[in-house]
Order: structure tokens, then sequence, then C-alpha cells
């Protein structure tokens, strides 16, 4: 990828927009926690562990699943109504 003025996006340039947009919208932003995202909702669409691990360029699905992968709330009710289901 290219910037405007044709010179390469580089980490750097990743890391300043990143902060530009932590101050604009008031909020810690860091651009990494995209790929947690990413992870996160790979997974609760029904991409499997697998899938998600090979995307994201992990060795170790260990690393996608403990590291990367977090629960929402709206998947943490969803489990909570299953137990309510499979205990009725």
């Amino acid at each position: 990828m290219i910037k405007k003025n044709g010179k390469p996006i580089t980490p750097m340039s990743v890391k300043y927009m990143s902060d530009r947009i932590h101050v604009k919208l008031g909020f810690p932003f860091y651009f990494h926690s995209l790929r947690h995202t990413h992870a996160t909702m790979l997974l609760e669409a029904s991409a499997s562990p697998k899938e998600v691990q090979v995307r994201l360029g992990h060795s170790r699905i260990s690393t996608t699943l403990d590291t990367y992968v977090h629960l929402s709330d709206s998947k943490k009710r969803q489990t909570a109504d299953l137990f309510d289901q499979v205990s009725s």
C-alpha cells in the first residue's frame, strides 16, 4: 500500500495515524487492537479456530485462542442462555 503522495505506508505511518485517531476519539486506540477484534469477530461468525489461526499467521493455535480472542458481552449472554436451555 502507498500513501497519496506515492510513498509506502510504514509501521511508523500506521502508529502516527493510530495516535491521531486516539486523540480525535478521546479514548485509547491502538491499531494492533484491530487484530484482536478481527479474530473475535471471525470466531463469533462461526469461523473455525484453525481458520483464524492461519489467517492471523500464528504458528500455534494457543496463541490465537489465548491472546487474540476475547469474549464479547453478547457471546457471554448466549453462553448463559445455552446453559439455561440444557439445565432445564
